[in-house]
C-alpha cells in the first residue's frame, strides 16, 4: 500500500476548502498565542488588553480553532497592532501579508 501525504493534518480529514480555513485559522490562532507569550502577559491581561473573555485567551492559548471564525482572528490582530493585507497578484496566486503597524505597548 502506497503511503498518501496531505498538505496538512486538516487534509486528510476534510474538504479541501475546509482544511484550508482551518490551517489559516490555526497560524492565525498561533501567531496571537506567540504575540501574548512575546508580551508576557497572563491570559488575564491579554484579556483585558483585547477586551475579551480570559476564557477566549485561554482557547487561543490552547489552539481551539474551532471556536474561531478568521473574522474574530483578524479582529485580534487587528487589536494587537497587526493589520492583515490581502493582495492579488493574478489569477493563479495571492499572498496574505500581516505586519505589525502600531507602535504602542506592543
Amino acid at each position: 500500500m502506497a503511503l498518501k501525504f496531505y498538505e496538512s493534518p486538516f487534509h486528510a480529514t476534510e474538504t479541501a476548502e475546509l482544511a484550508s480555513n482551518m490551517v489559516l485559522r490555526t497560524d492565525i490562532t498561533i501567531m496571537i498565542r506567540d504575540i501574548i507569550q512575546h508580551q508576557g502577559w497572563t491570559q488575564q491581561q491579554a484579556a483585558d488588553e483585547l477586551c475579551i473573555s480570559q476564557p477566549r485567551i485561554s482557547d487561543i492559548i490552547n489552539g481551539k480553532i474551532e471556536k474561531f471564525t478568521l473574522d474574530f482572528l483578524v479582529t485580534i490582530l487587528d487589536a494587537l497592532g497587526f493589520k492583515a493585507r490581502f493582495t492579488f497578484g493574478d489569477i493563479d496566486s495571492a499572498n496574505i501579508d500581516i505586519r505589525r503597524v502600531k507602535s504602542e505597548s506592543i
